[in-house]
């Protein structure tokens, strides 16, 4: 069929030059679209259509550029231009434009037809009938879903306008709250025509309309311990009912409910109030996710039972608060519950006051829109003009996106105290540098005191009792910005920017006081100026320019490539010279980073990567078939790589004299996700069974114990594997390349085979499988190293001497950071 159609259009003069074209409509879409053609294609030339004159490095990655801001005529010059050539990929970015079909549809209508989409969740998909289908199924939906919560609106006006005449008495009281009630209702449901035809109007006029002064406000001092319980009746606020209430009440709390409803277990919430300026603590009800409210309302994601998060404004349908500080805000007088709760919150807010929501067991829907709430809180701002010149004092603490546990936590004698800033959990032990960070604090835990500020990734479930085996306090911060704008930053900076994470660092750093900073990991290297009075550490687990560097001059690697190395080299460099300190993995990357870094080779350490030599021991156990086995996360593009060469260079050779040989691999949790998106295709593939691929495996232990033989096949890597020290402290036999021990010093044919070329790597796997007393002496060498030179212990020790370096010799004035930050 395909053939067919190839010599029908040869014959129709089609040509048979391969060439890509891209369709946009702004400078940022088509740089993703070319760049993500350019890495996948580099070969291919590519042209690209647009409305709009795209930047220079775009332009410098495209052999053609048409810039035309007529939809209909860039289509037309395309079917001009490209019909002498053989369009290998079409790009349409369907970026959320509304109109200009003719550029969007492009694609679909150049021979041969092969379309891509880059869609306005920055991701690609093949422009295939199933998905495209999908696509527009799910775009509808949205739209019914949104037209559905306008319906719902308008009944909601409806039935609050009708409820006045059922609920109040009198004549009086009845025409001003219809008043009140008509009012109220026509002002959201404009504002809310408004916010949605032209990208949120309410929102804009909220942010433009508040100021920034804080409240000066003074409550009572909070003392006893018991609950008032208030429950609302009926639809509307009861301004002077709880208000009379409150003030007729010794309480310390006064728990708010929304109607009648079962009893509150409060159990959990009040350990809160121990905490610094605690004002409120409801239950949480739904998750915020990407919702854009005038002010956060609810915790960006589910909260784990036992779990809080600080939330600006954290409705529920169940607020306990502190009666002393009720009582100093003043009970707003409006109709709405939602609208009186937020001004009490942003009251509090501005007052320096902090409001918390609770999790709980089972599963919760995404936060509805507030219409009516947010139109009669925006009324109230209009109208009282002391409380808008107010603004929170903690705005990007309280974005409901640091989560912690509000059980007691662990706590030691040590004098020394650390922050460890990290762009993951480092529990459970799914990839080497949780491994690292977990295995090395806990070997410190003796001497040091940590408290862990960790980016949490998601679908990750937070073990706080295993970090707190650990550290002092957890800290886990979801990432709720999109990535930065900067494209002078290395890609993977611009996904972990966080407000909040900043926040945190320094919220932490003014409160707890502790001794050193201690950053994990290159891309959050401008985090260190959030607490520059700290004497800070950077962990370089990899030079990350030096992988980069690796991966640029892979052949075919292109122009992207080649850029974002420059990228990670400009960036590493400058924060380098920054932090009082630098640990590296290796003796190699410690005389690169001083070289670099331009770094004082006595504040420059090589802290060696380690394994648990008393977790990992040696074990045999029989298999039917001999197994090889490799360990390597999927969220790391090397790993990737080299499973494909495994796949495609090792184990063919292997199977033409083992034919019964099988290939166990651990990819790390989401593995097909972070497949497609490197690999670029559309299934992992297996081979006839041979190949056996596992997500995330708490416990490697057991496989270890069946392989045959451990295989390490990276073609590029940085920094040292902790993959090779366990399989050599289980005492396995290891055929690693040298990329993947570098820095480890190991010896060839005693410690590990280390082979460079394909053909000898699988040679040398082939031989341990078949000479049973070399891999045995191999494998109790590489036991005995691992005890000699690699115990968590010993490294430890040298951490620890590096800890006390840096703050003898702390300079009394920290360095600035650099004018470019991100």
């Amino acid at each position: 069929m395909i053939g067919a159609l190839r010599s029908l259009l040869r014959f129709a003069g089609k040509g048979e030059t391969k060439v890509a074209a891209v369709f946009g409509f702004n400078p940022e879409s088509c740089y993703r679209a070319v760049a993500y053609l350019r890495e996948g294609a580099p070969g291919v030339p590519i042209w690209l259509f647009s409305q709009a004159a795209p930047s220079e490095e775009t332009a410098a990655l495209c052999q053609v550029v048409c810039v035309n801001r007529s939809s209909l005529a860039l289509l037309l010059e395309a079917e001009r231009r490209l019909w002498p050539h053989w369009v290998a990929i079409g790009v349409a970015t369907w970026t959320g434009e509304r109109g200009k079909w003719p550029l969007k549809v492009a694609p679909f209508l150049i021979p041969p037809f092969r379309a891509l989409v880059f869609n306005d969740n920055g991701d690609f998909m093949a422009g295939t009938p199933p998905r495209i289908l999908g696509h527009c199924v799910r775009r509808l939906r949205d739209a019914l879903a949104c037209a559905w919560g306008r319906v719902c609106d308008l009944a909601k006006g409806c039935w609050l306008l009708a409820s006045y005449h059922i609920w109040r008495s009198g004549p009086v009281t009845r025409v001003k709250d219809e008043a009140t009630g008509v009012a109220l209702w026509l002002a959201s449901l404009v504002l809310r025509m408004l916010s949605f035809s032209h990208g949120g109007l309410q929102h804009r006029l909220f942010h433009r309309m508040h100021g920034s002064e804080p409240l000066e406000v003074t409550a009572a001092p909070a003392e006893g311990g018991e609950v008032m319980r208030f429950c609302q009746k009926g639809p509307h606020w009861s301004p002077a009912r709880l208000e009379r209430a409150v003030r007729a009440s010794n309480a310390r709390w006064v728990l708010w409910r929304e109607n009648e409803q079962a009893p509150d277990a409060i159990e959990d919430m009040l350990p809160l109030f121990a905490r610094e300026r605690t004002f409120a603590v409801s239950r949480q009800t739904h998750f915020r996710a990407w919702k854009p409210l005038l002010f956060p309302a609810a915790p960006f994601r589910t909260l784990q039972p036992g779990e809080s998060s600080q939330v600006l404004a954290p409705l529920s349908s169940s607020i306990l608060v502190e009666r002393g500080m009720l009582l100093a805000l003043g009970i707003p007088r409006c109709s709405l519950a939602g609208t009186a709760w937020m001004i009490l919150f942003w009251k509090a807010a501005a007052a320096g006051w902090r409001s918390y929501s609770a999790g709980q067991a089972g599963a919760l829907r995404e936060q509805p829109d507030l219409p009516m709430q947010e139109t009669g809180f925006l009324a109230h701002l209009l109208w009282h003009k002391a409380v808008r010149r107010l603004g929170p004092r903690e705005p990007d603490l309280s974005r409901g996106s640091i989560a912690f546990s509000a059980a007691g936590h662990c706590s030691g004698s040590a004098s020394l105290k650390v922050l460890i800033v990290s762009p993951f959990l480092p529990y459970p032990l799914s990839h080497g540098g949780a491994v690292r960070i977990y295995n090395l604090c806990r070997a410190l835990s003796g001497r040091v005191e940590f408290v862990l500020a960790a980016v949490r990734e998601k679908e990750d479930v937070v073990r706080y009792d295993k970090l707190r085996d650990v550290f002092r306090d957890v800290y886990v911060v979801d990432k709720d910005e999109r990535p930065s704008a900067d494209e002078h930053l290395p890609d993977q900076v611009r996904q972990h920017e966080s407000r909040s994470l900043r926040a945190l660092v320094a919220e932490v750093a003014r409160t707890w006081k502790p001794d050193l900073l201690q950053i994990e990991y290159t891309h959050l290297a401008a985090v260190r100026d959030a607490a520059p009075e700290i004497p800070a550490i950077l962990v370089e687990h990899d030079l990350t320019f030096s992988l980069y560097r690796q991966l640029a001059d892979k052949k075919g690697a292109g122009v992207a490539a080649q850029r974002e190395f420059e990228r990670w080299l400009e960036f590493e460099r400058r924060w380098l010279g920054v932090y009082d300190g630098v640990w590296t993995v290796s003796e190699e990357d410690r005389e690169s980073a001083i070289r670099e870094g331009r770094r004082p080779a006595e504040r420059t350490f090589a802290i060696a990567n380690g394994v648990d030599i008393e977790r990992f021991q040696p074990r045999d156990e029989a298999t039917p078939v001999p197994e090889i086995f490799y360990v390597g996360s999927f969220r790391h593009l090397p790993n990737i790589i080299g499973f494909e060469k495994l796949r495609q260079e090792v184990m063919p050779w292997l199977w033409s004299s083992f034919p019964h040989v099988r290939l166990r691999v651990v990819a790390g949790p989401q593995h097909e996700e972070f497949w497609k998106r490197f690999a670029r295709q559309s299934a992992l593939p297996q081979d006839d069974g041979r190949i056996q691929i596992h997500g995330f495996v708490e416990d490697l232990r057991p496989l270890y114990a069946t392989a045959a033989v451990v295989v390490v096949p990276l073609e590029v890597s940085a920094g040292t594997n902790i993959k090779v020290l366990e399989a050599m402290a289980c005492g396995k036999a290891v055929v690693t390349t040298p990329i993947g021990c570098a820095g480890l010093g190991l010896r060839h044919r005693r410690d590990a085979l280390i082979e460079a070329d394909w053909a000898a790597f699988a040679r040398a796997v082939g031989e341990l499988l078949s000479d049973g007393a070399l891999r045995s002496s191999v494998a109790a060498q590489a036991r005995r190293t691992a005890e000699e030179r690699f115990s968590w212990t010993a490294i430890a020790g040298a951490a620890y001497e590096s800890y006390r370096t840096l703050l003898r010799r702390a300079p009394a004035n920290p360095p600035a950071a650099p004018a470019s930050t991100v």
